[in-house]
C-alpha cells in the first residue's frame, strides 16, 4: 500500500482506513489495508476488531529487504550501477528537501521516497494505535482479559514506534491521543519533546503494558505477538540508546531548542550522564534474569543434526570450524530457536519479493536457470571482512601472527583449510586463518560454501562460473565477496527460499548491551562479570576467551581498562551481530559515524582472470562514504516545516 502523506500532523482519519485482510492468526504480520470501514463496524465483533489489531502491527518495518538499513553503512553495498537510498545517504545525499530513508514519511509512491525502510510514516499507525485503545473496549464479544491483553499490545506498538522515531530523530513529536476530526490545523500542530521526556514516555508505555501481556508466547500460531519478555527487552534497549552518547550529555545538540526556549537534548550533566547508564543497567539485569527463567539462551547447533547435512563428512575433519560455524549461522536462519526473542513472520508471498536479502545475497548458481538465480547484487564490502578475528580471537591488527600489512597478498591454500577452501588454489592472505564466524558470514574467491543443496566450490574470477561473465556485468558483489549468513544454507533459487523469521531481538545482542551497561557502570569493578558474557559469545562462536587471546596481543592490557574493555565490547557485537541491521545505529550512537564512515568502499578487481589481477584492491571514487555531524541525526522534512511552524529543524540542515 502507498500512502501520499499530505500532512502527517493533520488528523488521521483512521475512522474509516483501520483495516486489513488477513489471511490466518500466524499471517498476521502481513495484512494489507484494502478497504473502508466505520469505527463501528470494525469493533462490533471480535473477528472484525482483530483485523484492527493486525493492522498496529502491518507497520513493522522490514528489516529483510535490500531497501533496509543493510544497505546503510561500511558493512554493505549494492552493486556500483544500482541506485537505492541506503547506498544515496551514504555517499551524502540526504537533505531536509530529500528526506530518503525516513520513518517520519515512509514510501510515499514519490520516486525519490521508493523503497523506504517502512511502507509509510510511522506516525500513522501511531493515530491508528489510538484509535484501536480508545475504541477496543466496545467489543461486546471479547472478554475483559483479552482486551486488556490486545490494548497491551497496541500500547507496546506506540512504545515501539515512537522508539524508531526517536532513533532518527531525537526530540520527537509525541502522538499520545486520537486527534478529533473536527479540530483545526493549528490545533492539530504538534512540537518536539525534549529526548529525556521521549525515552520516559516510551518507557512509561512499557510498564503500562506489561502485566497485561502473557509471559512468553509459546503458541505457534501467535509466535511474533508481544508478550512480556519482548517487552522488559525492548525496555532495556530503549535506555541503551538514551545512556548512549549520541542522547546522553552530546556537546552538539546543547544549543538545540524550540521556538520557546525549550531544551531538546540534555545539557552538560555529568551526574545525569552516570544515572541514565545505571538506569539502563537496572533494565538489562530485570531481563536478563527473565531470559534465564524462561530458558532463553543461546543456540548451538545440535550434534544428533550434522549427519543430515552435506557437511557430515567433514565435521570428523573440522572440528575448530565446521560446528561453529553452525552454531553461528543457524542461530539467525532457523525459526524460532531458543535465541529469538522476537522476529518478524510474514506470509510466503511477501517472502519471495525480489527485493528480499535472502534473494539478493545469493550467489550466482554455475547452473542458473532463471534470471533470479543468476542476480547477487548485494553483498558485504572487504572492509566488512576486516569485523571478524583471526583464528586466534584478536582484531587483525592486533595479532602479532598475522601480517595485517601483507593482508592483501596472494597465498597458495593449504591442507588445514580444506572443508572452508581449496586445497591447492590461490586466494588473498586476509582470507585464511579466520575465525569459524568469518567463514561462516562470507564467501570469497576459492571458497567452498554450502548452497543449492551441495557443497559448491566457488570461482569468482573474470568469466568463472561464479563471476564476471562480460565487463558490464553488474549482477555480481561489488566487492568481490558474497553473504553467506543471512542465507539459510537450505535456500536453492527462486522457488526454493527457506524462510525463517527475521530476528528484532536476540538473546546475543542482550548479553552484548549488557556487558556495555555493566562496563559503563563499573569499569574494572566487574571485569570478570563483563567477560563472562564475552566469553559465552565466543565459546559459541569457537574463539578463545578474550583474557587468553589477548594475552598474546600487541596490546596486552587492553581488557583490563574500562576504556579498553569498551573497545573490545565493541567490536564483539560488530563481528557477533553483523549484517543484522545494527551497524548503522551503534556506529550512531557511539558517536563514531566520522571514524567508520568517512571511508571508500574497497573491491577486488572484478575483470582480472588471474590471481594476480583480480585480488588487486581498489577504490571506486563514486564509493566514498561521506558522513558529518549532521548525519547523526535525519532531517526534518522541508515540507512539514512549513506546515507547522512549531517544528525546528536538526542542525546542518
Amino acid at each position: 500500500m502507498k500512502t501520499k502523506i499530505n500532512n502527517i500532523f493533520a488528523a488521521c482519519s483512521v475512522c474509516c482506513c483501520i483495516t486489513a485482510a488477513i489471511t490466518s492468526c500466524s499471517d498476521y504480520l502481513d495484512v494489507v489495508p484494502d478497504n473502508t470501514q466505520e469505527v463501528s463496524a470494525i469493533y462490533n465483533r471480535k473477528e472484525t476488531a482483530y483485523n484492527a489489531l493486525a493492522t498496529c502491527y502491518h507497520y513493522l518495518p522490514e528489516f529483510d529487504n535490500t531497501y533496509s538499513f543493510l544497505g546503510m553503512s561500511d558493512e554493505m553495498i549494492m552493486g556500483i550501477d544500482r541506485v537505492t537510498d541506503g547506498k544515496n545517504a551514504m555517499l551524502g545525499k540526504i537533505s531536509a528537501d530529500r528526506p530518503i530513508m525516513s520513518y517520519w514519511y515512509g514510501d510515499t509512491g514519490a520516486s525519490w521516497y521508493e523503497h523506504a525502510p517502512c511502507e509509510a510514516s510511522l506516525f500513522i499507525p501511531l493515530r491508528i494505535c489510538n484509535s484501536f485503545l480508545n475504541n477496543i473496549g466496545r467489543v461486546p464479544d471479547m472478554t475483559q482479559s483479552e482486551i486488556s491483553r490486545w490494548s497491551a499490545e497496541v500500547t507496546f506498538l506506540k512504545a515501539y514506534y515512537h522508539f524508531l522515531l526517536f532513533t532518527q530523530y531525537g526530540a520527537i513529536p509525541l502522538v499520545d491521543k486520537e486527534t478529533a476530526l473536527d479540530v483545526s490545523a493549528a490545533e492539530n500542530q504538534l512540537v518536539r519533546v525534549p529526548v529525556d521526556s521521549v525515552v520516559n514516555y516510551i518507557v512509561g508505555l512499557l510498564d503500562e503494558s506489561v502485566d497485561a501481556l502473557p509471559i512468553r508466547i509459546i503458541n505457534t500460531a501467535e509466535l511474533g505477538r508481544i508478550d512480556q519478555l519482548i517487552n522488559r527487552c525492548l525496555k532495556a534497549k530503549v535506555l541503551l540508546y538514551a545512556a548512549s552518547p549520541l542522547f546522553n550529555n552530546n556537546p552538539l545538540y546543547y544549543s538545540l531548542e524550540n521556538k520557546d526556549g525549550t531544551k531538546l537534548f540534555p545539557q552538560d550533566d555529568k551526574e545525569l550522564e552516570a544515572k541514565k547508564w545505571q538506569r539502563a543497567l537496572a533494565a538489562y539485569e530485570e531481563a536478563m534474569k527473565m531470559c534465564a527463567q524462561l530458558s532463553v539462551k543461546l543456540y548451538r547447533y545440535p550434534a544428533s543434526d550434522y549427519s543430515k547435512t552435506v557437511d557430515a563428512r567433514n565435521f570428523r575433519n573440522d572440528s575448530i570450524r565446521l560446528p561453529y560455524m553452525y552454531n553461528y549461522q543457524y542461530a539467525m536462519v532457523t525459526k524460532w530457536n531458543e535465541e529469538v526473542i522476537w522476529g518478524a513472520s510474514r506470509t510466503a508471498e511477501s517472502w519471495y519479493s525480489w527485493h528480499n536479502v535472502q534473494r539478493s545475497i545469493n550467489y550466482k548458481s554455475s547452473a542458473a536457470t532463471s534470471t533470479g538465480d543468476a542476480w547477487q547484487w548485494f553483498g558485504p564490502t572487504l572492509n566488512a571482512t576486516e569485523f571478524f578475528y583471526t583464528k586466534n580471537g584478536l582484531p587483525l591488527d592486533e595479532d602479532p601472527t598475522f601480517d595485517y600489512v601483507h593482508r592483501d597478498s596472494i597465498v597458495t591454500i593449504t591442507a588445514d583449510h580444506n572443508t572452508v577452501a581449496q586445497v591447492g588454489e590461490q586466494t588473498a592472505y586476509m582470507f585464511m586463518n579466520r575465525e569459524p564466524r568469518f567463514y561462516a558470514s562470507i564467501g570469497f574467491d576459492r571458497s567452498r560454501v554450502r548452497g543449492y543443496g551441495t557443497l559448491y566450490n566457488l570461482k569468482m574470477r573474470y568469466q568463472e562460473a561464479n563471476g564476471r561473465q562480460s565487463h558490464n556485468d553488474i549482477d555480481v558483489p561489488t566487492s568481490g565477496v558474497f553473504l553467506r549468513k543471512l542465507m539459510h544454507p537450505d535456500t536453492q533459487g527462486n522457488g526454493t527460499i527457506t524462510l525463517y523469521p527475521w530476528p528484532i531481538i536476540r538473546y546475543n545482542e542482550m548479553m552484548l548491551s549488557y556487558a556495555e551497561c555493566l562496563n559503563e557502570v563499573y569499569g574494572e569493578a566487574r571485569q570478570q562479570d563483563v567477560l563472562n558474557l564475552l566469553d559465552s559469545i565466543r565459546s559459541r562462536a569457537g574463539v578463545p576467551t578474550v583474557e587468553e587471546a589477548w594475552a598474546n596481543a600487541k596490546h596486552p592490557n587492553m581488557y583490563t581498562t574500562k576504556d579498553g574493555m569498551r573497545q573490545i565490547i565493541k567490536q564483539e557485537r560488530t563481528a557477533e551481530l553483523a549484517f543484522e541491521c545494527y551497524r548503522h545505529d551503534d556506529v550512531r550512537r557511539w558517536l563514531e559515524g566520522s571514524k567508520y564512515f568517512n571511508t571508500n568502499i574497497y573491491q577486488w578487481n572484478a575483470d582480472g582472470t588471474t590471481a594476480q589481477d583480480y585480488y588487486q584492491r581498489r577504490q571506486d571514487p563514486q564509493l566514498l562514504h561521506v558522513f558529518t555531524t549532521r548525519n547523526y541525526l535525519w532531517p526534518i522534512p522541508t515540507d512539514e516545516l512549513v506546515k507547522n511552524p512549531l517544528l525546528v529543524q536538526n542542525p546542518g540542515y
